[in-house]
């Protein structure tokens, strides 16, 4: 049997461990640096609050395209209804696809922001925000709005076909 090492798992060696590249620190006076520190505060839950904004936009505007299609099942709406109903799906549709739009370009402007200010951090700072890359993070973001769009635009579709239901059944 093995004798019973606590630290037989952990490597000491000073060979293995990384190297810490030279930390150039911020070269901003303390007050300004603290400044900079509460934008990007400020700027990420700016982000934030847009990101949660966007995901409760579209999840109300579903909603709301469900309750459209309850009121026509449950009074049975006539077909003059049912088209009135489907101009207010189509209005909304458009309605919040250029919200989520603006929102986006909120985002990116939050980011633009976040971007200006990292480069007076410190080189660790910039080196750790640089893992993900701009491009990436667009990429992500982006498709999520392609995401959210196709959503609003599947649920119109689904309120079009119920409401047709509805009016002619």
């Amino acid at each position: 049997m093995a004798p019973n090492n606590k630290n037989a798992d952990k490597n000491t060696s000073n060979e293995n461990d990384a190297v810490l590249p030279d930390i150039v620190p911020s070269a901003l006076d303390d007050n300004t640096h603290a400044e900079m520190r509460a934008l990007y505060v400020e700027s990420t839950e700016t982000l934030r609050f847009v990101k949660t904004h966007q995901w409760k936009t579209v999840g109300a505007t579903l909603l709301t395209f469900l309750a459209l299609i309850f009121i026509a099942g449950f009074i049975g709406a006539d077909k003059p209804l049912t088209q009135k109903f489907m101009a207010i799906t189509i209005l909304m549709t458009t309605s919040v696809i250029f919200t989520l739009i603006i929102y986006q370009f909120w985002m990116h402007n939050e980011a633009r922001k976040i971007d200006a200010l990292s480069d007076h951090m410190s080189s660790l700072f910039q080196e750790i925000r640089a893992i993900k890359s701009k491009r990436e993070g667009n990429l992500h973001r982006y498709t999520l709005l392609i995401f959210m769009i196709t959503c609003i635009v599947f649920g119109a579709v689904v309120v079009h076909l119920s409401l047709s239901q509805v009016a002619g059944g």
